[in-house]
């Protein structure tokens, strides 16, 4: 009886360890693929990291240049306030050339010449569109620069 029972004790012991061995391979096999995808989690986690700095930085971007096209337009919204109100003019900065043979016509060539209502509000709106397209250009490089370093 003692004889069989040390057989069987060994039997169990060798099926014991297949099944030992075994399921330390299958453990090997679910750390290596946890591994692999600690470090693709982590690799994401990195990425979205940066993307969300990236985003921060646009919008204070954003918010800065919003700021300044506010600031401009409201100084040309005033500027075009002042000329409806003839606060202050717009004047053309022009020489005439006078040929000196010829009698002066009567035009006074010492008083600079005044545009007239409608060009003073072409050149507000002119001057509106050259501020919004420079806050636009500016915008557009710093966003240039922060995307293609």
């Amino acid at each position: 009886m003692k004889f069989n029972t040390q057989y069987l004790a060994y039997g169990y012991l060798a099926v014991l360890s297949t099944l030992v061995w075994f399921g330390y391979g299958k453990y090997q096999d679910k750390a290596e693929e946890y591994a692999r995808l600690k470090r693709q989690y982590d690799e994401q986690v990195i990425a979205i990291n940066e993307q969300q700095e990236r985003i921060k930085h646009l919008a204070e971007l954003d918010t800065k240049h919003t700021q300044e096209l506010a600031h401009a337009k409201s100084k040309i919204d005033q500027l075009s306030d002042d000329l409806r109100t003839n606060t202050q003019r717009v004047y053309v900065k022009a020489e005439c050339p006078v040929s000196k043979t010829t009698a002066s016509s009567g035009v006074d060539g010492s008083r600079s010449a005044r545009l007239a209502k409608d060009a003073e509000q072409d050149y507000v709106r002119l001057l509106g569109e050259l501020e919004t397209l420079e806050a636009q250009f500016l915008g557009l490089r710093d966003w240039v620069k922060t995307e293609c370093r």
